[in-house]
């Protein structure tokens, strides 16, 4: 079995009513967080649907490192339910773009897939080459938050026949600090994008500060 009603029991969904309204950090109340204030973000808003942690976090890991690919419809559906209640005016769907050496390595992109189940369940068009990364980059897991905005940086380039004057909503699977969103975000505004918008399955808990 996948993923089961005894995984969603054990999973910490995310309370949207107790989030940054900007980056959707789980937090006490709706008002921007402190890192939104000092530093806003290029995306317009960044949701997650649970806490990186626990059943989720072996899920993801499945899908990502063990081929388990089926996965990403069962994750997709989570997410189309989260856009659905946040009626974000979407035109199109992308996906955070993965390095030629992992793609290699693992023989797919498991946010691709995710992407792609996302857009048909809410019948928007997919547009895996809206974004294109520039350069390969080190694997975000173990750094810390000032290496992740510092490894991504400038590392992505949007298309500007594409995201011209358009509503776009980028899939990954997990976000921890934002830094990859924020870089893939800040290629689609600089190719004048209208808004961005970002969406995950699940957020990391941050434990130490940047």
């Amino acid at each position: 079995i996948r993923w089961c009603a005894d995984c969603e029991a054990k999973t910490e969904i995310i309370d949207h009513n107790l989030i940054c309204p900007i980056c959707g950090i789980p937090q006490a109340g709706m008002h921007p967080c402190v890192e939104c204030q000092a530093n806003k973000p290029s995306y317009k808003a960044m949701r997650s649907w649970a806490v990186y942690q626990g059943a989720i976090r072996g899920a993801i890991r499945r899908m990502k490192y063990r081929s388990d690919m089926g996965l990403s419809e069962t994750f997709a559906q989570y997410l189309s339910n989260l856009i659905v209640m946040l009626d974000w005016p979407i035109d199109f769907v992308t996906v955070v773009p993965l390095g030629q050496r992992r793609r290699k390595e693992r023989g797919y992109n498991q946010a691709d897939l995710l992407a792609r189940s996302v857009a048909l369940a809410i019948n928007r068009p997919y547009q895996p080459a809206a974004i294109k990364r520039r350069r390969e980059t080190r694997s975000q897991v173990g750094l810390s938050a000032i290496e992740r905005h510092q490894n991504v940086q400038d590392a992505f380039a949007a298309n500007p026949e594409i995201v011209c004057r358009k509503n776009i909503l980028i899939v990954d699977d997990v976000t921890t600090t934002g830094a990859t969103m924020n870089e893939c975000s800040r290629a689609c505004m600089e190719k004048n994008a209208k808004n961005v918008y970002g969406i995950t399955i699940a957020r990391a808990v941050i434990l130490e500060q940047p």
